[in-house]
């Protein structure tokens, strides 16, 4: 399939390679400082109003000292060679396509506790990102794309700061295939539904 967007979502490298391995689907987001206001007034919130974007990795998090105890025990294991395998820092790697496909903003934290670690975030992190600003948090349901070539792109300044959405200088295309097959990405989903609805 060939997909074009000059859009990305920003994510923890390590939470893109289990996404981009199959091992999950759901991410679970606050939003960074730097989000738009949605009303003058009000905190900087994330929104999810794109369809489908290029997932773009970040290491900003990671390579500080102790953050890795935001990960769950799955997503820490694989921290090392995520970082091992990290492209220059001048430069960006995209070669995973999203498409969102369930989008639910949770208010009540026991809801999220039933996901356990799907989303590859420690309980602990989960607790402290829901209670940030305004209690709640996006659960989005992801399906994910692998491109046949790794897309190597600048990293320019505007891409950095705290904030979910990245316009790129120009639109990125690339030929991808999913990740999951059908069937197990709508028994992801059923699960997922299930799951938020109690």
């Amino acid at each position: 399939m060939r997909v074009t967007s000059p859009v990305a979502l920003k994510e923890w490298a390590v939470l893109c390679a289990r996404l981009g391995a199959g091992e999950q689907s759901v991410l679970v987001r606050k939003g960074g400082i730097r989000e738009p206001r949605l009303r003058a007034g009000e905190a900087p919130a994330f929104v999810p109003q794109h369809r489908g974007f290029w997932l773009l990795p970040t290491f900003f998090h990671a390579r500080e000292p102790g953050r890795d105890r935001d990960l769950a025990p799955a997503a820490r294991a694989l921290l090392p060679q995520v970082l091992a395998d990290a492209p220059p820092p001048d430069r960006l790697r995209l070669q995973l396509w999203a498409e969102l496909d369930l989008a639910v903003e949770v208010r009540d934290l026991a809801r999220l506790d039933v996901l356990g670690e799907a989303h590859g975030l420690a309980a602990a992190c989960v607790a402290d990102r829901f209670a940030y600003r305004r209690p709640g948090l996006w659960v989005l349901l992801l399906r994910t794309y692998r491109s046949r070539q790794a897309i190597e792109l600048p990293d320019l300044a505007e891409y950095a700061g705290c904030h979910s959405w990245v316009d790129l200088a120009a639109a990125v295309a690339g030929d991808v295939e999913p990740v999951l097959s059908d069937r197990e990405h709508d028994d992801r989903r059923a699960a997922l539904r299930s799951a938020l609805e109690g």
